[in-house]
């Protein structure tokens, strides 16, 4: 009985389950910890997000707005000019303050005072780019001219459209319009606390004048050449004149014609010269003209035309002064000058003898001079230097009122110390050497021979004429011949 009644008591009894107080606690904790984590990590992302959003729509925004004006410079026809702010900003409205895009908008948005403009003018209208600093924002404004007044129409001025917001810097730079036909813009954004700046230089197409008060007065377009004309040594010499000087032997000139503007042949044309003495060879082939005149020729000048045989009346005439100096400064080579290379030249003392100078100067009164000349593709020609000097009793060189009057420059004396009796020579790659037209005198014996090295990056990439000749002090008509050397190869 007493077991029945205990089995049945130990039946009746129900296990324990369910959490208790604490662990409910800590669980709830727990959650809490986590969804904060979530929370924080979603609402960073979200922050970074807008963040680099912010980024990428100011840099948009500064793309648009540089396309926009730039096309605008670009295509420039009449003029630009910039007009900077002319006064004060309006008084800024404390309830207008916009923490959002990172500026504080001022009261009176249409304050002219506070607006700065680039102006472009075309011939049948005139853009105005508008910086209102007081809104931060690039307007535009399109006027249309009446081309026969060049004014404003009755209904010509346009509206303005925004072009671009949360500007706080426009600053256009026509420092080289003039100079390169070049416009600078530099564009400044802030958004928050998000800032981009965007720079951009602009080639216009067409050359126009800028500044303050521009009058567009178009530029007249040079005349076409028309008619026949003649060439040497790649230049234009129609109706012009040639100076050419007499060697010691062959003395070859080349004339080349052409006919522009027409339909003939320039072929077909007749070649005729008129004044030598000697007679020469004077050879015509089609539309090349080969002269060879005797090393005994002594006329001052002669005249060669070209008549087309299609049309009679093209024609034209180039007029050909000879000078005959006395042949006293030789050469060691040929006249193609590499950069590197070293060229000796010396006063020939027989054939100085031999001159009308004999007994009248010696080898040390002599006057070295050296020019240097920039050939263009056309073979127009640039002066980019000259020096003249002598060596005095003291071995140290005196320099001429003519030239850059002291050894720097394009030049460089090499002294001896330097550089030993060769001057530069072995040396063109040199720091001290390589950028210069490099000149060393022998000082045995007397002042008679130089040699000259082009340093291995002199003038690199032009193409050059280097000429040296002979001159003295007391006799400034006097001219030796002169021996002129080519970086490229010379076609006669």
């Amino acid at each position: 009985m007493l077991r029945m009644k205990k089995y049945f008591d130990d039946g009746n009894k129900k296990p324990n389950s369910g959490f208790t107080l604490v662990e409910l606690v800590v669980v709830m904790a727990i959650m809490g910890i986590l969804g904060l984590a979530v929370a924080g990590f979603i609402g960073s992302g979200t922050k970074q997000y807008k963040y680099a959003s912010k980024e990428v729509d100011l840099q948009y925004e500064a793309q648009l707005a540089m396309n926009q004006i730039g096309n605008l410079i670009i295509e420039a026809q009449k003029g630009v000019r910039y007009e900077p702010v002319t006064g004060k900003s309006a008084p800024v409205d404390e309830e207008s303050t916009n923490t959002e895009s990172g500026y504080i908008a001022t009261a009176s948005a249409e304050e002219s005072a506070s607006d700065s403009k680039l102006i472009i003018c075309n011939n049948d209208c005139t853009y105005y780019i508008i910086y209102r600093q007081s809104e931060h924002k690039i307007y535009l404004r399109k006027d249309t001219l009446d081309p026969a007044t060049g004014a404003v129409k009755a209904d010509g001025q346009g509206k303005e459209s925004l072009m671009a917001e949360n500007v706080t810097g426009f600053t256009p730079d026509l420092s080289e319009a003039e100079k390169k036909n070049s416009v600078g813009l530099v564009l400044d954004f802030k958004a928050g606390d998000k800032k981009y700046t965007s720079k951009q230089n602009f080639t216009m197409r067409n050359k126009v004048p800028v500044g303050k008060d521009v009058e567009y007065v178009e530029e007249p377009k040079p005349e076409e050449l028309k008619g026949i004309r003649i060439y040497y040594r790649g230049k234009d010499v129609t109706n012009g004149t040639v100076y050419y000087e007499m060697k010691k032997n062959q003395n070859k000139l080349k004339f080349t014609d052409k006919i522009l503007g027409g339909k003939y042949d320039s072929k077909n044309v007749t070649w005729d010269h008129s004044g030598t003495k000697n007679g020469g060879n004077f050879n015509a082939n089609g539309d090349v003209y080969n002269v060879e005149l005797m090393d005994n020729e002594t006329t001052n000048q002669f005249v060669i035309t070209v008549t087309s045989k299609d049309d009679t009346s093209l024609t034209a005439k180039v007029t050909v002064n000879v000078a005959h100096p006395i042949n006293i400064l030789q050469c060691d080579a040929d006249k193609h000058f590499n950069l590197g290379q070293t060229h000796h030249l010396n006063i020939n003392e027989w054939e100085l003898s031999q001159s009308p100078l004999k007994d009248k100067y010696q080898v040390k009164d002599f006057v070295w001079h050296i020019e240097v000349e920039g050939v263009s593709s056309t073979g127009a020609t640039e002066h980019k230097g000259d020096i003249s000097f002598k060596m005095g009793d003291d071995r140290k060189l005196i320099y001429g009122p003519e030239g850059n009057g002291e050894p720097d420059g394009i030049f460089k004396f090499s002294s001896k110390e330097i550089a030993g009796e060769t001057g530069a020579e072995g040396h063109a790659d040199d720091p001290k050497y390589k950028n210069y037209l490099n000149y060393y005198i022998l000082s045995n014996p007397q002042n008679k021979e130089m040699h000259i090295t082009l340093g291995t990056d002199f003038l690199t990439g032009e193409k050059l004429n280097i000429s040296v000749w002979l001159g003295l002090e007391d006799m400034p008509e006097f001219k030796s011949n002169t021996i002129t050397f080519y970086t490229y190869y010379d076609i006669n």
